[in-house]
């Protein structure tokens, strides 16, 4: 009895709308930490505490995997937009370089949650990526981690990967099958046509703030 009203409690906080004074204006603003990756155009949800852009050690969605290995948020917004829990949909117009930072705006509940994903272009399948994190009351730094989609194998080849060095006209094939889950990405092993001396890396990708701007 006690799960059976524990689900109805969860399923009720879903579905009761959030009040208009409650929400917020946030903005967002991502620095890209690495010495040699460009990060490309991001995606950021605002969502409640029960929607999840992905989950490690499952499948990563159809429009996850697309940014993952091309950069195109697009798809996954389509995919997410009109999900049970989301609150808005914002995608990165352009890539943020090495050593600069890129700002935008979107709107949550203050009590709600945020999540944002970006392909790392110099990789095959890999995107940093905050996953479902706590609004702040005024503003808070979060670190931005790397994941692999697991939808290719890490092969660092150029014929298969979008960014420098390697060409814009490489093709950007797609690799063989990966592992088929998400992980956290093991980073640039070299071997091939990426130099870890300058593509490798250990621990967070970006910082992002996170700060409310404004209340509505």
């Amino acid at each position: 009895m006690k799960t059976f009203i524990a689900t109805i409690t969860l399923f009720v906080a879903a579905i009761v709308p959030v009040k208009a004074d409650d929400w917020a204006i946030y903005r967002v603003t991502i620095t890209n930490a690495t010495t040699h990756h460009v990060i490309t155009p991001p995606l950021i949800a605002t969502h409640n505490n029960q929607f999840r852009i992905f989950e490690v050690a499952t499948a990563a969605s159809d429009g996850l995997i697309t940014q993952a290995e091309t950069g195109d948020p697009q798809p996954l917004k389509l995919e997410i937009v009109n999900s049970r829990g989301v609150y808005d949909v914002v995608v990165g117009s352009d890539v943020v370089l090495y050593g600069t930072s890129a700002s935008y705006d979107i709107r949550a509940p203050k009590k709600g949650r945020i999540s944002m994903t970006a392909m790392l272009a110099t990789t095959n399948d890999a995107f940093a990526a905050l996953n479902s994190v706590a609004l702040p009351k005024r503003s808070a730094q979060y670190f931005a981690y790397t994941y692999d989609a697991g939808s290719e194998l890490n092969n660092e080849s150029c014929s298969h990967i979008p960014g420098p060095p390697c060409s814009p006209e490489s093709g950007n094939a797609r690799t063989e099958a990966g592992e088929g889950f998400i992980t956290l990405h093991n980073g640039i092993h070299g071997g091939s046509d990426l130099n870890p001396k300058h593509l490798d890396w250990r621990g967070p990708v970006a910082v992002v703030t996170i700060t409310r701007v404004h209340d509505e």
